[in-house]
This record gives C-alpha cells, structure tokens and sequence, in this order.
C-alpha cells in the first residue's frame, strides 16, 4: 500500500492508469507472483473494479488480456531493474494499451496503462492505406508493364500493318501501293535533278495455260520464283515490285537513257529464261515518254501487248506510234459497237474458179464494213478487235444469216450448183450452242448442204481438241464442206490435216506471192494435200504466170483479182445470171 501521501495524491491525479504490485515469494524465497499493492483513481475508473488490491497477477492475467505474460515480463522488469513495454489489445475493454512495467525499488513494480486505441486506429489506418498504396503502386508498376506490352504489342502491329499495306503477301516484294507512292515521290525527285527512271512493266507468258493445267498452287510457286529472281536485281536503284496477279514492274532509278533501262530489262529476261521462264514486257520512260505516272504504266502496258504481238518471251520499248495504234484501235472497237447496232457492215462475194477449166466454183463471202469518218475499214484491223471484245459472236450470226439468206436466194433464182463458202470465228465455233443454231438456220433457210462450206482456222484447236473435233464430224456428216483457211501461216503443222475432217485446204497467199521464184515449196504443199484427198484453193491469185504454175502443180481452185474482185450482191447476181460483164466491172473499180 501506498505509504506516502503525497506520492498517492499525485499518483492518484495522474490521467494514466497506474497500479502497484509487489513480489511474493514461496517458503524456499522463490518468486512465485506479484500481488497489487495500490490502484490509483484512472486505473479504477478504466478497469470499474474489476481488479482489487491484493490480488495477484495469476488471477487477474486473463481478465485484462492473456497476450501479455504478466508474471514473467515483471519478473523480467524487477530483476533486471529495467523497464518493459508492451502494446497489447484487451477484448474486455475493446481497447489497446500500452503496458509498461518499471522496478520502482528491490520489490515492487509499477504498472502503466495507456489507452492507444487512437493510435492503433491510425496505425492501423495508415497501415492499410499503405497497404492501398503499395497494392496500387504495384498495381500501377503492372498497369504500366502491361501497358509497355501493349506499346510494344501495337508497335509491332503497326509495323506489321505498314509492311501488309506496301508488300505482296505472295512474294514480299514491293506493291502496287507502294509503288503508286514511290512513283509521284520519284517523279519530284527526277524533275529537280533532270534524272530519267524507267517502268519495266512484265507478265509471265502462258500463265493461264499453267494454272489450268497444273493448278494455281504451281501459279503460285512459279509467281514466287520470279519474285527470287528479280531480288538478285534489287538494289537502291534497282526496285522489284509485284503489280497484281502475274504482273510485275521493275522500277529503274537514274538510269542515262531508254537503252540503259533496255540492257537492265534483257538480262532479266536472259535469267528468266535460264530457269525456263518466259517473260513478256514493255519500257516507258520519264521524262522522256511523259511526267505523269498513269501516262508511264499505259505505255509501258502497250509495249508489253506489242512484245507478246512479236510471240511472246521479248522485251519492247515505247515508241509514240504504239499509242497512235491504240488510240486507232480505240476508235474502231468504239465504233465497231455502234456498227453493230446500226448494222453497218456489208456482206461481198468473192468468186472462185477452177484452174483447169475456169469455170465458177462458188463464192467466199467476206465481210466489209465502212464508216462515214473513216473510210473502208480492213477485216484485218477489226475483226481482232471483235474477237477479242466478243462482238464477233453476234457478227458471225449476222455474216451466217445473210450469207445462207442469199445462198438459198441463188438456188431458187439461177439454180446455184456452187459453192457458198462463210468463214466462222474460233470463238464463235467454240460456242456450246453453235451446232445447234447453225443446224437450225440450214433448216430455216432451206438450203442444200453440199452448196456450203465453213472456212475455219487453226486457232480453233486452242480449246478442246476432242469436241472440236466432233462438232466438225457432226457438220461435215451433214455434206457441208470444211475449209482450212490460211494454210502455212501461223502455227500450221501437217498434224493438223490428219486431225481435222477437213474437205479444202486454202493456200495463204504469202505461198503464191512468189510462187515463181519459190516453187518447190507450193509445189510440195499442193502434192501432199492431193494424195490427202483435199481440195486445194490457191488465195491471192493475181498474175497470170501464178495461174500457170498452180495449173501445172494441179491446184484445183484458185481466188484472187486475176479472175474476180470480192463483189456486192447485185454484180453477183449478174454473173449467175450469165453477165460475164459484172466480172469485168468490178475488176476495172
């Protein structure tokens, strides 16, 4: 108990909880507890006497908090003269205290509570929201890598995409995007410098016949194969790029002139062709041939048309008169359409006659076609262009219609005994329902099939041989006669002749024209057609010593000005008719 007033009144206004507690010692003088000696007033209210002095600790330890091991720690404190503390939570008072033991003389301690609770609270407060900052730092720091992964990620999206927009996925090279920019950045570039750069402008010969028949994977590997080639070229000046499907262009910077850039192109063409490629191609130039790009590939794309006129596997420059032939041809495929719709084509008749004893065989009717602003236009200049726009489809219904019109008109007129000989397009023949409809317009106009021929090229062979074939068989069971036209130009072969059920075989007048300094040529044709049991027509017939020599190489028929201009209907109808005068007429127009 507290001996000194004193003390105890100032103990007792003290705002901390203090109690005093003295040893206990067992008989052998051995330290067994700690009673409470003294409780000063703040203890008392704080603890509403649940505590009361002379109690020990081993009672009381579990009424203010078992964390603390009382006995021990004052134990600690008394004999070691020092003083403990501790924090510690009391689930009896919901509070946490700071508990500090102090040896205050050889056998008493003094007890302190401080309420901490507070304290704890923004310990503990300040405990999470650091936890809250660490968690977002961290989270943060994994915002941050996630979003340098992101970067990255869209850095390499980018630079995938930059290489998708400007490359080919075939082949890697350069695309036509990238080359629509590079160009018009070129082009400045050149002007300023007074540099000239070239277009090598390619495609891959028979590309077609390669995917039809090996498939377009072999396409494919073939398309990539010039691309390894044309990278043996690359260079700062030296540009492949892969302009779409079996196209390619070759960009060449800084170049002297067209012969510089036609040396560049050879040696490509000299590689291609040493890995059994063929290549076609054309040159345009800047400045030379234009300025303005779209100019430059339309140029470069006539002179490649040009390379594949000359039979393909060539490389061909500009020349300003390529696009004077375009801008012609323009104009007749324009016109040729409107032709068509205002029928304005002619049909003439050009007589045939026998060698021997030059007697009317029959006529070739040809097709004639004039314009007010152009004048005659050659068969030889737009019927290409028909074939290739396919107007001559419904041409050769027109030229079929009014030639059998007019056959059947001679038969019943003058008795026709000869022959009405119509050429049919490749591309007309080779349609799915031209059996049908030329049957149907033998029956219509009522003709007798003997009396017509159909003149056919070789170049009705390029699709299906076999059905060709057979649609041949099917005309030529019906009497009509078969006609093979301009023997000897082209791809001609002798195969052809044992294939096709041919009836007539027309000598191209290329043969006649100097049959009279190269005679054993005619002369060899002509003998083996005849032991083939082929009528020969010898074309372009227009000299007198020409007649002689087919006469003496035996010739069946002959065709040309010597005997008989092609003639309108009306001067044919005067020749049926017994006027030998309509002959001479239109010999002396």
């Amino acid at each position: 108990m507290l001996q000194n007033d004193y003390f105890k009144i100032i103990i007792d206004n003290l705002s901390t909880a203090v109690l005093l507690a003295e040893s206990v010692y067992d008989k052998k003088n051995v330290l067994v507890d700690f009673k409470i000696t003294y409780m000063n007033e703040s203890f008392l209210k704080m603890t509403k006497d649940l505590l009361k002095e002379g109690e020990v600790f081993s009672d009381f330890k579990t009424r203010l908090s078992p964390a603390l091991a009382w006995f021990e720690t004052a134990q600690e404190a008394l004999l070691k003269k020092t003083i403990l503390s501790e924090t510690i939570y009391s689930y009896n008072f919901s509070k946490w205290f700071q508990i500090t033991i102090n040896c205050v003389c050889d056998n008493t301690i003094a007890v302190t509570f401080s309420d901490v609770s507070k304290a704890k609270e923004y310990e503990h407060a300040l405990t999470q929201q650091n936890q809250k900052l660490e968690s977002l730092a961290s989270e943060l720091a994994e915002n941050r890598a996630n979003l340098d992964t992101q970067l990255k990620s869209i850095q390499s999206l980018n630079t995938q995409l930059l290489f998708s927009a400007y490359h080919d996925s075939l082949t890697d090279l350069y695309n036509r995007s990238w080359l629509n920019t590079a160009i018009r950045e070129i082009s400045r570039e050149q002007k300023c410098s007074n540099e000239k750069f070239g277009i090598l402008l390619f495609d891959i010969d028979n590309m077609k016949d390669i995917n039809d028949s090996r498939g377009h994977t072999a396409g494919d590997e073939l398309i990539k194969q010039v691309a390894t080639i044309l990278r043996m070229f690359e260079s700062k000046n030296t540009i492949p790029t892969r302009f779409g499907g079996d196209e390619f262009i070759l960009l060449l910077k800084n170049i002297k002139n067209r012969n510089e850039a036609m040396n560049i192109s050879k040696k490509v063409l000299g590689f291609m062709n040493a890995e059994g490629i063929g290549i076609s191609g054309g040159i345009s130039v800047y400045p030379d041939d234009s300025e303005k790009y779209d100019d430059l590939l339309k140029f470069a794309d006539m002179a490649k048309l040009e390379a594949k006129k000359k039979g393909k596997n060539n490389i061909t420059g500009f020349q300003s008169l390529m696009q004077e032939k375009f801008l012609s041809k323009l104009n007749i495929e324009t016109k040729l359409s409107r032709a068509m719709v205002e029928k304005n084509f002619q049909l003439y008749y050009q007589p045939q006659f026998y060698t021997q004893s030059e007697k009317l065989r029959g006529f070739e009717a040809l097709l004639r076609w004039y314009d007010d602003e152009l004048g005659w236009i050659s068969p030889e200049q737009f019927v290409p262009l028909a074939e290739e726009t396919h107007l001559v489809i419904p041409l050769g219904n027109w030229v079929l219609d009014t030639a059998l019109r007019t056959l059947s008109e001679w038969e019943q007129r003058f008795d026709f005994d000869g022959i009405m000989s119509v050429n049919v397009s490749p591309i007309q023949f080779c349609q799915d329902d031209f059996i049908p409809k030329f049957l149907h317009k033998i029956d219509f106009y009522k003709i007798t099939p003997r009396h017509l021929e159909i003149e056919i090229t070789e170049g009705v062979l390029i699709e299906n041989v076999e059905s060709v074939i057979a649609k041949l068989n099917e005309v030529k069971n019906l009497g009509i006669g078969i006609s093979l036209d301009d023997f000897g130009t082209g791809y001609s072969s002798l195969r052809y002749l044992q294939m096709l059920p041919l009836t007539t075989l027309k000598i191209d007048k290329s043969f006649i024209k100097n049959i009279a300094t190269e005679s054993n040529i005619a002369e060899g044709i002509l003998t083996l057609v005849s032991k083939m049991g082929l009528d020969t027509i010898a074309e372009g017939v227009e000299r007198e010593d020409q007649l002689e020599i087919l006469k003496k190489f035996n010739c069946n028929t002959i065709q040309g000005f010597l005997r008989g201009k092609p003639m309108q209907k009306n001067l044919c109808d005067r020749l049926l008719g017994g006027d030998l005068s309509a002959l001479i007429t239109i010999n002396n127009s």
